[in-house]
């Protein structure tokens, strides 16, 4: 279910009349979904499909379409009140920024970030897209980073990845353009200075005032040992910017996105494997992307890539 439509419905409503109204926003929510939900079942229904994707089409008529299209997913939305009253949204009085706590470190965001705003935000990128069921998960028990690796984290953003990571490895770059993330980046990460750097640059395939391409940073550094990319569509750009860092064999592991363009996952698994390195997809599906909800409807949310 749509958070928007939630916090909408529950700033307007006394908090005893919630359950209903999540019932109602529910079922107007999929009859509006129905037309779509129909496309896409026509589309699979002359393809030899796998039983992943049978399992979401199947589901599809009672969660309508959302990015997580399972039951999990689902629980989640549905119990989404009780999650979001969970998280405890503080304010760092010297700094004047707010944060939250991610086992047990902070995490700033924006003072110009209300605390609902905060609490969405937090629990979809940590509750809900890195769920161990979820297909935008980036690692897994058998995919992880080690005690001796140089992480990038390309789309840095508010810092939840690599907060996670931070004391399990060597060192961690995160290349982040907003400047709105600046501040808060600073904050969050200060514990760690002497191992994190922060790049306020767009990651792409050429170098010029704004933009900075991987081989073009690293030239004359230590090459990193894992690569994490959640770039809005530019992960195919970062990964030719990449060529020559690639080619060799420091980096080891690498894991995209590969939902935002319908072709992504075909695409970036090529070059991946052109560079020597496995691929595997994460499990399950996610539906749409920035070209919109489009053939292919269900689309992997991550590769993972091990070099050979």
């Amino acid at each position: 279910m749509n958070q928007k439509i939630i916090s909408l419905g529950e700033a307007l409503l006394p908090s005893q009349f919630y359950p209903l109204a999540r019932q109602y926003l529910a079922w107007k929510k999929l009859r509006k979904d129905a037309k779509v939900i129909s496309l896409i079942q026509a589309y699979y229904t002359n393809l030899e499909v796998d039983t992943e994707i049978a399992e979401v089409i199947d589901y599809l008529p009672r969660c309508g379409i959302t990015m997580h299209p399972y039951k999990w997913g689902f629980l989640y939305y549905e119990d989404f009140t009780s999650k979001f009253d969970e998280i405890k949204v503080f304010h760092d009085k010297i700094l004047n920024l707010p944060y939250v706590y991610l086992n047990e470190k902070r995490l700033y965001y924006p003072n110009t970030f209300s605390n609902k705003k905060i609490k969405c935000m937090f629990y979809v990128l940590q509750d809900v897209e890195q769920h161990p069921l979820s297909p935008h998960r980036y690692l897994t028990e058998d995919f992880d980073v080690e005690v001796d690796d140089i992480v990038v984290d390309c789309g840095g953003a508010e810092g939840n990845f690599g907060l996670n990571i931070v004391d399990q490895v060597k060192k961690l770059y995160l290349f982040e353009p907003e400047e709105i993330w600046m501040e808060p980046l600073r904050a969050t990460f200060a514990p760690w200075s002497n191992k994190v750097v922060i790049v306020q640059k767009y990651l792409s395939d050429i170098t010029d005032d704004m933009n900075i391409s991987l081989d073009a940073y690293f030239k004359d550094k230590e090459y990193p040992t894992f690569l994490k990319l959640d770039v809005e569509g530019f992960e195919e750009k970062v990964l030719h910017g990449s060529d020559k860092m690639l080619a060799l064999n420091y980096v080891r592991k690498v894991v995209t996105c590969t939902y935002h363009y319908a072709d992504d996952e075909k695409k970036l698994g090529a070059l991946l494997r052109s560079h020597g390195f496995a691929t595997k997809p994460s499990h399950g599906y996610m539906i749409g992307g920035l070209d919109k909800i489009r053939p292919p409807y269900l689309r992997r949310g991550v590769i993972r890539a091990t070099k050979k």
